[in-house]
């Protein structure tokens, strides 16, 4: 159906891929370099490598994000719209209405990552979405970025990123199926890593490197630059009302990969 029948829709989508730009692009501008993975224990792994919410004790949520590297864009900023809150180290996101936000950490850098491990959960899903229906909202999606090089979006208006890839949890749609969007379609995939009952905390395991190499048709993976919280209920029922969790993101280097 032509963009000018949907005028709703499609600003909706472009207003998303914009955000998702510039995103990325500061992503970019902060880039550092960093090093490998070297003599690590996949066991025991540093802190760098664990990204969990155990250090929260109590005031702003905002701030403490933002104290631990954390930008918020657009309807993420809004308390109105997107309630935040850390309990029993658990950070909890819930949208109130219909939204679009970015919750962006651009201090991350990591190479030579096989494995992403993540104990999160639904606490209650978008209504009537899937994207196998492209209605591609979300309660909760985790961006990982890739390396530096710049990925055509694919429209004018919306600056080009890395490569990336954003891990969901669904009702409707294929589990471990690469998804693409409208936009970003050579340089992002879009995967349900499960479909767990609201409520319930479950741990997902994904092969990173695997991934990007056989979605992207790629020899060598490169490190991670950055990582994004994102909620997008704008085009879901109910109001756009959802809400997710998340306790923590660990990242597991290819141990035969180091030293």
């Amino acid at each position: 159906m032509p963009c000018y029948r949907r005028l709703l829709d499609c600003a909706t989508l472009l207003t998303l891929a914009v955000l998702l730009g510039v995103a990325v692009v500061l992503v970019i501008k902060h880039a550092t370099p960093s090093s490998a993975f070297a003599q690590v224990n996949p066991q025991t792994l540093p802190d760098k490598y664990l990204i969990d919410f155990s250090s929260y004790d109590g005031g702003s949520v905002e701030e403490w994000l933002k104290g631990h590297g954390y930008r918020l864009e657009k309807d993420a900023k809004d308390r109105n719209l997107l309630d935040l809150s850390v309990i029993d180290k658990t950070f909890n996101i819930e949208a109130k209405g219909r939204m679009i936000g970015l919750i962006l950490n651009d201090s991350i850098r990591l190479n030579k990552v096989k494995l992403v491990k993540l104990t999160w959960g639904i606490n209650r899903y978008p209504k009537d979405v899937s994207y196998s229906r492209q209605v591609n909202n979300e309660a909760l999606m985790l961006y990982i970025f890739f390396g530096s090089e710049k990925i055509s979006s694919g429209h004018m208006l919306i600056p080009n990123s890395p490569y990336f890839i954003g891990l969901f949890l669904c009702q409707d749609d294929q589990v471990n199926f690469p998804y693409v969007g409208r936009y970003f379609r050579e340089g992002g995939r879009f995967v349900c890593l499960g479909k767990p009952q609201p409520g319930a905390s479950v741990v997902s395991e994904f092969d990173l490197d695997e991934a990007y190499r056989s979605y992207f048709k790629k020899s060598v993976t490169p490190g991670i630059t950055g990582i994004g919280f994102g909620v997008d209920t704008s085009k879901s029922g109910d109001g756009g009302r959802a809400a997710a969790f998340i306790k923590s993101i660990q990242f597991i280097p290819d141990a035969s990969k180091t030293p």
